[in-house]
């Protein structure tokens, strides 16, 4: 089960470095619990804290809207049951001032259930995030 969960992990990434929104909601449960970045900071825009599939989309529409990436690199997998972990490492200009955002060790965090996603939060150096945002 762990294998598989990693698989289909593996392939949300590769639809959202394609872009394909659609193929990402199809590993999304209509029974979603959590999708966001651990952030209490509401005014960067894809700080979402979202808790129905029909919402996800904002997620992703704000990351267009704000960032434009020249490196997205989900690295070392690690699963026990359930939950899936990756590392994930880019950059990213800020549309907004032209400032580069570079990171190297977010993590993510991604429960499944019957092979679909309840649960997807991201943890990361938010302040920084705000800091290269808004200066």
């Amino acid at each position: 089960m762990s294998e598989k969960n990693i698989q289909i992990v593996q392939s949300i990434y590769a639809a959202f470095g394609r872009g394909d929104v659609p193929a990402v909601m199809e590993h999304i449960s209509d029974e979603l619990r959590h999708f966001g970045i651990v952030s209490e900071l509401a005014d960067v825009p894809w700080h979402l804290q979202i808790t129905k599939k029909k919402d996800v989309p904002l997620f992703f529409m704000a990351v267009a809207e704000s960032l434009e990436f020249t490196r997205f690199e989900p690295r070392e997998f690690a699963a026990t049951g359930e939950h899936v972990y990756c590392t994930v490492g880019g950059e990213a200009t800020m549309k907004k001032n032209g400032k580069k955002r570079a990171f190297e060790h977010e993590m993510h965090h991604f429960t499944l259930q019957n092979g679909r996603v309840v649960e997807w939060r991201c943890a990361l150096d938010t302040a920084k995030e705000h800091k290269v945002l808004f200066g």
